[in-house]
This record gives structure tokens, sequence and C-alpha cells, in this order.
């Protein structure tokens, strides 16, 4: 593991950081049980990792290492389940919110796969669930793209053979044995000197030594919150509150040209505008809330597995403000952030963080990480004429971790479409219906600048008005 993938899986010691992402794709169809099975094991032999488990140290400090499941067994992550009548949004978002908080086995691979039928009439969905330390969005969205180029499992008359189980390279391969530990602190030691090595040639790389120190101290000042929280969103649970709705990602574009701003910033403002709404409902007035947006150093020729990811921190602009001026301010401090964070340093401080023990860093995370309000996730979608298992995918909605902020709101596309999947913690967001009901309206406003004056503004959603909580409201 990477200094990034390993800080995730720290990540696992506590119920209110877990890092599960999460992904519903919405079918035409019911696919057949045992093709969508037969369509699993393929994937499972073209992407070896997925019969990996993780490996921790006896001393859990330093970065953990896959090594192969020796008792992998592909039933164990594939499952199915029918939701109970009438299988609407609301009882999908339960099947959702049972899986995300679900923690994995430690002693298998951290994934599952679960086809949910009854969705609706004739139709199903699926839901996928990984853990974070496994690979970024950027990553898993691009093996699941090259999964589904490949030929449609009904034309394969048997499943690709899996890995023979307990194989892997001898660095993979378990420490346990009567020399475990002499090589754990050899590999602790040799994780300090990596780490060192990192920092020295980041500091002592071309260019004055006074920009490089300025650049490492601005990527360093991204750990420090750039607002204060929000009062009203002060307290934190392990609970999970998951709703979805549907927009349009052409309506997104052009109200984030209009703006002249790309259309991630139109997303994050309009997630920003229903924050103005809560607070404002509340009696509460705020000009900014923290809010962490991911961000990815991944080029496009850097393929594989693991983490290249990290995270700006901005005081998200939740004030009494037009539409249009929010968008333009979000895409300001956004550019501001990720103009101070230098791959190079991130990448050394995940490399040290990574070196700090697990039991203190399940204490210290929450404590840290909860001082976040807002986190906001965008990420690639499938193409339009995605399939699986014969069954065309007709949308796609993403759920991301928390980490112990009070929402995570998730974006991807889908053709003309975007998934929006919200994560709220009920102990923050107390009304997830009213706040539902708000991030609609900010939706419309967004969307409505590009719009001509006279245009009625809309809100596509996978079910009835108002559904994007409940899938009941009417």
């Amino acid at each position: 593991m990477n200094g990034t993938d390993t800080l995730f899986w720290r990540l696992s010691g506590s119920a209110l950081t877990r890092p599960h992402v999460t992904w519903a794709w919405l079918l035409e169809s019911t696919p057949d049980w045992e093709l969508f099975v037969r369509a699993c094991a393929e994937a499972v032999g073209r992407l070896p990792r997925l019969t990996h488990r993780v490996t921790d140290s006896p001393l859990r400090t330093g970065p953990p290492s896959w090594t192969a499941d020796p008792d992998f067994r592909l039933s164990r992550h594939v499952h199915r389940v029918r939701l109970p009548a009438p299988g609407g949004p609301r009882e999908l978002l339960d099947t959702v919110e049972w899986r995300i908080s679900t923690a994995f086995d430690p002693l298998h691979p951290p994934w599952e796969i679960t086809l949910v039928e009854d969705y609706e009439t004739d139709r199903a969905a699926v839901v996928l669930k990984w853990h974070h330390s496994l690979g970024d969005a950027v990553t898993i969205v691009a093996a699941v793209r090259r999964l589904m180029e490949n030929t449609p499992p009904a034309a394969s008359s048997h499943a690709a053979p899996l890995p023979p189980p307990g194989t892997g390279t001898p660095a993979e391969t378990s420490n346990t044995d009567s020399f475990g530990m002499s090589r754990t602190i050899g590999a602790l030691v040799e994780a300090a000197r990596t780490a060192a090595r990192s920092s020295a040639r980041v500091l002592s790389g071309p260019g004055p030594a006074g920009d490089r120190a300025r650049s490492a101290g601005r990527t360093a000042s991204q750990l420090l919150p750039p607002a204060s929280p929000s009062p009203l969103l002060a307290k934190r649970s392990s609970a999970i509150d998951c709703g979805m709705m549907t927009v349009s990602l052409a309506e997104l574009k052009a109200a984030g040209k209009r703006a002249g701003v790309s259309v991630t910033s139109a997303y994050v403002s309009a997630v920003l505008g229903a924050f103005h709404r809560y607070h404002d409902h509340h009696g509460l007035v705020r000009d900014t809330v923290p809010v962490l947006v991911p961000v990815s150093f991944r080029e496009a020729h850097e393929t594989g597995a693991g983490n290249l990811i990290a995270g700006v921190l901005i005081a998200g602009p939740i004030g009494d403000m037009s539409a249009r001026s929010r968008m333009v301010s979000v895409h300001t401090a956004v550019a501001e952030a990720r103009g101070s964070v230098a791959r190079e340093v991130c990448t050394v401080m995940a490399d040290m963080g990574a070196l700090v023990p697990e039991p203190l860093y399940r204490h210290l995370a929450p404590t840290l990480l909860r001082r976040i309000d807002v986190v906001v996730t965008s990420v690639p979608g499938l193409p339009g004429n995605a399939q699986v298992a014969g069954s065309r995918v007709v949308n796609a909605v993403p759920w991301a971790p928390r980490g112990g902020a009070a929402a995570n709101i998730s974006m991807a596309s889908h053709g003309d479409l975007c998934g929006i999947g919200t994560n709220l913690d009920p102990a923050a967001i107390t009304d997830a219906r009213l706040f539902h009901h708000f991030l609609e309206d900010s939706f419309e406003e967004t969307l409505g600048c590009a719009r001509h004056p006279a245009g009625p503004p809309r809100v596509n959603h996978p079910g009835p008005p108002r559904s994007a909580r409940t899938g009941a409201d009417g």
C-alpha cells in the first residue's frame, strides 16, 4: 500500500470514519442470476487484486500489504436480495444504508457486489461497495469501464479461471512466522527511511529553497480548516441517512459555462446553496463552513489500483448570494486551494502519516476530521451504453464516506444524467427530508442560470417529485 491507501485503511478502526465507497447502478431490466455471477467471476479473473486481503503488521504501524486470500470464495462477495413491496427508491436506499454500515471482514478482500431485485416493476439495481484503500473512484471507474467494454458474459461458455488461492509474490506473503516481528521492524524502518528520503528530495529539489519550503508550507496548511465549523452541524454519530436525486448533466454544464466556471464548481455551489437554505431555516447566519473537495493527482497514463488523491479544504460560501455569485466564489476558492497543493508534498505527508500507530490514529482521526462540516465529491461515471450481464444501466448514483463530516454529497455522471447520492449524519442534519427539499431547490436555482428566463426550472428525479429522501413524498 502507498501512504494514502494506508491512511484509508486506518480509518476502518472507527465506525465514525469507516471509508466505504458505494455505487448503485439502476438497471433497465433484471439480469439472469447465473449470468450475473459469471460476469462477476470474469471480473475477478481479470482483476487479481479482488482476491487479495489486507495483511497488517503486528505493531499496526507502517503500510500494510496486499496478500492473496487463501480462502477466497466468490460467494462471500457476490450477493442477491429482493426488495420488499413496493420496491421503490426508499426501499433501495434502505438496502444502501444497510450495506454501507456493514464492516468488511479483515480476513477477506474488502469489496462486495449485490444484485437487488424487485426494484420498481421488472427492474433491478446493483449495489457495489469497496473499501477506499482498494482504490480511488477514478481507479474503480476505469476498471469497471474496461470490464464493461469486454465481451458480454452471455457470449462466454464459462467463467474466467480465478487465480489459485494463496498465490502471490514473495513480498505479498504473510509474515506471521517466527521471524515475522523482525521482518516487521525492518519494514517499518525502511518505510521511515523512504518517507525521510522523499521529504529530503522534495525540500532539496530544483528551484529556490524558499519556494520549495513555501510549497510544503502551503500544502501542510491544508490540514487546518479555513473556516470554523457550524454549531448547527456540530453533533456526530456513526448513523447513516442516504438519499438520491438526478439532474441534467447538460444543464449543469451550461449553468457553469454561463457563470464562467467548471461543471464541478457549479455542482459544489448548488450543494452549498442547500446548506445556506438549511442554516437560514434554523435562523443561523453563516458566511462559510469548512468544506473538503477531493481532487485526483492521477495522470492520464497512470493506471492500476491504489489512491492518487488528496483533499483541498475551502471556506465554503453559504451566505446569502445569488447562484451565479456562489459559483464564482466556489470556483475561486477551489482554484486557490488546488494551486497550493503539491503532489510530491502530499505523498510525503501521507507516507509519514502511515507510520502513526493504528491505535493512536483511531483516536485522533475522528477528532480532527469532525472539524470538516461537508465533503463534496465528484467522480467520473460510466459510459451511457454500459450493461451489467446484458441489462442496460440507466442511471448510476454514488455514495462516498463522510470521514467524520456532517455530510458527503457525491455525484457521478452517466450519459446525459448526473446521479447524486447524499450520505448524511442524522445527528448533525436532524431533518433529512427538509435538507433534500432545499437541495432540490438549490439545484433548480443553479440550473436556472442556464435557462431562458421564461423557461420553468426543473429537476429530473428517479421517482416521484420530492423523492430524494423518502421515495414517497408526493
